[in-house]
């Protein structure tokens, strides 16, 4: 029986398969694998290991080639997590070139820089993601950019925009997160093969050498100071994962807001045959929304977790390392999730622009306050516009009545002569702003 959110029957199908591939026993073996011939290769290019040794390595670095069972049973008896493969890679190879693998490295070197691939493929994911939703709320931004909607602030009406206005926003908050989760790996995509406390003390005076060797050629980044304390590269990524969290959340959020029966203003992607209550045949949840809060807060924890793994004592320190260990492939598979529930989430978006009029209209003109005070501003000043619109506002509220004919009661009472079009001015297509032009900006700007 399954107990991990990952693999239970119950929750494992919130999860993207490929991520949880990419993180697997034997995805993370391989990974470590990769790493191990990428050092021998640097190292016999550097004489520092015969080339035919370095080059058995190579074709010997094939998880399934290794026992798991046996690397299994070994971990437990040696309470190492590394050791053990070792062992059963040295099988592999043969005794002759046995004796050249893992060349003046210490583990942490090989499980930190194994992360880093699999962090990089995760990472294409989310990208290849990413870059279809910010091409998704492109469109429904252009689509639906002369929508009138009711902006809300603190949940009530506020000033008339229009839902393309909305969308566009998502999109230029998406945009500048995606290039700050792009610019996060550089820091990041690092490899680092200090040795045991990060001086190269064991590569013969060769360690930068071998270091920027792997670099070449696993394509990523040499760590200038490889200590095995140094962790911010990974936290601020992972803190950029938290932002998309955070967004994605938002989004879902009032998507699941503007869902709401008593507003209906848009709805998630629905089939026959999807189940909203046990009890309750009629119900329609936003449950892919829902789902995508929930993925979201699980991934908040682990931003913390990262912060404090950068917490590490003297030159290396496992109670911390240990925790990244567990904590950074969640991290990874969770957000390539989010990347893609967000996705489907924007792409089955059904919008109502018809209840969007009816409910800007439910206030009866309250939401165009704005709107009449500006007017009246001119002729009598910000102040006093802002009492008299007030006054109506109260009135209308109090004695349901039209908000324009409280307005006009409240020009009687001052008797100032002013002459303005109450109902020109409260019609809620005239006072969007430069909402649509936002819009525009953003599709001509913002191109991916």
């Amino acid at each position: 029986m399954s107990t991990g959110m990952f693999e239970s029957c119950i929750t494992g199908h919130w999860f993207n398969a490929e991520a949880k591939a990419l993180w697997s026993d034997t995805a993370t073996m391989q990974a470590w694998l990769d790493v191990e011939a990428a050092l021998a290769q640097a190292q016999a290019t550097l004489d520092m290991i015969p080339q035919e040794s370095a080059n058995c390595i190579s074709e010997s670095a094939k998880v399934e080639s290794l026992n798991i069972a046996a690397i299994k049973d070994g971990i437990r008896q040696t309470c190492h997590p590394f050791v053990p493969v070792l062992k059963e890679f040295e099988r592999v190879c043969g005794k002759e070139t046995a004796k050249y693998i893992h060349w003046g490295a210490t583990t942490q070197n090989i499980f930190d820089t194994g992360a880093v691939l699999q962090l990089r493929a995760s990472h294409r994911m989310i990208s290849t993601f990413l870059e279809k939703t910010l091409t998704s709320l492109m469109e429904l931004a252009s689509s639906s950019k002369e929508y009138i909607q009711a902006g809300r602030t603190h949940g009530q009406h506020a000033l008339p925009i229009t839902f393309g206005f909305k969308v566009a926003g998502w999109h230029a908050e998406l945009y500048r997160i995606d290039r700050r989760l792009s610019e996060a790996t550089q820091d990041a995509f690092t490899v680092s093969m200090g040795g045991a406390v990060g001086t190269f003390s064991a590569m013969e005076g060769k360690g930068r050498e071998v270091q920027e060797g792997m670099a070449r050629r696993l394509n990523l980044a040499s760590n200038p100071v490889p200590v095995r304390t140094s962790y911010d590269g990974i936290t601020h990524y992972v803190s950029v994962l938290g932002q998309l969290a955070a967004f994605a959340e938002k989004v879902a959020e009032e998507i699941i807001f503007l869902q709401r029966t008593e507003i209906a203003e848009l709805e998630e992607s629905f089939h026959h045959g999807k189940v909203g209550s046990s009890t309750m045949a009629q119900k329609r949840n936003p449950q892919n929304a829902q789902n995508l809060v929930g993925l979201a807060q699980l991934i908040r924890s682990r931003v913390l977790l990262s912060y404090q793994s950068m917490v590490r004592m003297n030159e290396g320190d496992a109670a911390e390392s240990n925790v990244m260990d567990v904590t950074l492939p969640e991290a990874a598979i969770i957000s390539v999730s989010i990347s893609e529930n967000l996705l489907k989430l924007i792409t089955g978006l059904q919008i109502y622009p018809e209840k969007m009029l009816e409910n800007i209209r439910l206030t009866k003109g309250l939401i165009l306050s704005e709107s009449i005070m500006m007017a009246l501003a001119k002729d009598i000043g910000r102040s006093e516009a802002h009492h008299i619109l007030y006054e109506a506002a109260m009135s209308s509220v109090k004695n349901n009545l039209p908000f324009s004919d409280c307005i006009r009661k409240q020009l009687e009472i001052i008797d100032s002569g002013i002459v303005i079009n109450i109902d020109d001015l409260l019609d809620e297509t005239n006072y969007i702003g430069e909402a649509i032009s936002c819009v525009e900006y953003v599709l001509k700007n913002q191109k991916h």
